[in-house]
């Protein structure tokens, strides 16, 4: 698809013109402007309960698998056959978030969404997708990997996200080892992942970003 015709689908699906007001240099004046759509998503449990919850209407077949995931309506692997993490690059991953702070589609045109990516070990992407919700980028990427079969534990997430424990928690749950963000973790979300043997990466700035677990 090239960009002209994403952007008139993003428009349609997932982002709307309004009209608001700007203060600026002490004048405040009209201009259109883009905002994001919120949808709403339906996901039947295998228990046969049901979950309802707001989304941005990308990739919900992912969103729901993931979300079923979640909700521990899927099963996954043990945690004895998930092998420790993989020591990374920081020079190719400093790459990779330079590529990815300005991948975003909805976000250059609306700022309303956080995105994420999972990478191979070859620090190539393998999926990418964006969410009003940290938590169903999570889950978009989950049900992603659910979907083609993916062994998440030597690839790297990489999300915009500030990184609170039960993110962290999550992404641990299917399998991934290695998560790096934009945004910064929580105390009780490095000490998860320092007990963990979990690469975590954050505060991503131009040509740095911190190192929380060695």
């Amino acid at each position: 698809m090239n960009t002209k015709s994403q952007k008139q689908t993003i428009e349609t699906k997932n982002v709307t013109s309004i009209k608001i007001f700007r203060y600026e240099n002490k004048v405040l004046f009209g201009l259109g402007d883009y905002v994001g759509i919120e949808s709403r998503i339906t996901v039947k449990l295998a228990n046969g309960d049901q979950v309802n919850f707001p989304c941005t209407a990308v990739h919900l077949e992912e969103l729901a698998l993931g979300a079923a995931f979640s909700q521990n309506s899927l099963k996954c692997k043990s945690e004895n056959d998930i092998q420790p993490y993989d020591q990374l690059s920081y020079e190719k991953l400093l790459i990779c978030y330079q590529e990815f702070s300005t991948a975003s589609p909805i976000f250059c045109l609306t700022g309303s969404v956080h995105s994420g990516q999972i990478l191979d070990v070859n620090y190539k992407e393998i999926f990418f997708t964006e969410d009003m919700s940290r938590h169903n980028v999570i889950d978009k990427i989950i049900g992603f990997g659910i979907k083609n079969d993916i062994q998440f534990n030597h690839c790297i997430l990489m999300i915009s996200s500030r990184m609170p424990l039960e993110l962290i928690e999550k992404a641990y749950k299917s399998g991934i080892r290695n998560i790096a963000s934009v945004s910064a973790p929580t105390k009780d979300a490095v000490l998860f992942a320092r007990g963990k043997n979990i690469n975590l990466i954050g505060m991503y700035r131009d040509s740095r970003f911190n190192v929380y677990t060695k």
